[in-house]
């Protein structure tokens, strides 16, 4: 009985581990994508917690009831109106990675890249994150602005909308699909930000360094070995200069001081003039009268 269970549970054992690796490539190989109407889905970053965004994407039914409304741009932003109704038959939404995946060349990325909202700069970007870490990050759209609320993210050229299709039948699954020529194109806008950077950079550097450098050394040595000769015979050219404008400013201010020295010369002499006459009139007073009594005497006897 022992060796007939164990029998069982190899051969058991063994259809498993076969049946694991021959469905999967199957299912794989047959998953197809169909484009959808570009106008009727869209990609949302949507907040939660602290200040953290993941990625909803809703897509219309035609002729239903609208799903969302869209106001504002850089960023666009998105009043989510299925929230206030039962949208069942109304609207599809996807909420994790069960419900949408990138998609390159054809072929499925799901279990190689994860779909995440990150924050960068001003803005928030959807990227595609490998999951093993060994594959470059993929830049798939941004919201162009940041405000508190639910946010459209623009696709970059080269992604677009389909859905997953399994035996020509389309499934809710959504696909971010591209091609790796379009998506990974270095002469996109990204490659040519920085390429633009360094050439500002170098054509700002070298002009503050010529500036001066031609300048003050040119000037300087130009200005001196004429000027030192000049100043000797050019000082009194300025300080002529200096009176002539000092006379034209004041053409009877300079008048004024030459009379002002005449007129206050008398003045001081004549306080002089006046001490001696107060002095002097004791000894003039006596003079006057002896010099005419002496010199009528000398001039009869002549």
């Amino acid at each position: 009985m022992k060796i007939n269970f164990s029998g069982k549970f190899a051969a058991i054992a063994s259809l498993i581990l076969t049946s694991i690796p021959l469905t999967l490539p199957a299912n794989a190989a047959q998953f197809t994508e169909t484009l959808i109407d570009q106008t009727q889905v869209i990609a949302i970053a949507r907040p939660y917690g602290d200040r953290k965004y993941d990625l909803l994407v809703i897509e219309q039914i035609p002729n239903k009831k609208q799903c969302w409304a869209e106001s504002g741009s850089m960023p666009v932003m998105v009043d989510p109106l299925l929230l206030n109704y039962d949208f069942t038959g109304i609207c599809r939404r996807s909420t994790d990675s069960n419900g949408y995946s990138i998609r390159l060349d054809g072929q499925d990325y799901g279990l190689e890249y994860l779909l995440r909202i990150v924050p960068r700069g001003n803005e928030l970007v959807l990227v595609g994150t490998s999951r093993t870490g060994k594959a470059p990050e993929l830049i798939l759209g941004s919201t162009q602005g940041l405000q508190a609320g639910f946010m459209k993210i623009i696709l970059k050229p080269g992604w677009q909308f389909t859905k997953r299709t399994f035996n020509n039948k389309v499934l809710g699954h959504f696909y971010f699909s591209g091609k790796q020529a379009d998506v990974l194109n270095p002469s996109n806008v990204q490659p040519e930000m920085p390429a633009t950077l360094p050439a500002e950079i170098p054509s700002t550097t070298p002009d503050p360094e010529t500036i001066p450098t031609p300048s003050v050394p040119e000037v300087i040595p130009s200005t001196t070995p004429p000027s030192v000769p000049p100043p000797d015979t050019t000082l009194p050219t300025p300080s002529s200069s200096i009176q002539t404008p000092d006379v034209i400013v004041p053409s009877t201010s300079v008048d004024t001081p030459d009379m002002v020295p005449p007129t206050s010369v008398p003045a001081i002499q004549e306080p002089e003039v006046t001490i001696p006459p107060t002095t002097t009139p004791t000894v003039v007073t006596p003079k006057p009268s002896k010099k005419p009594a002496t010199l009528d005497k000398f001039r009869p006897s002549n």
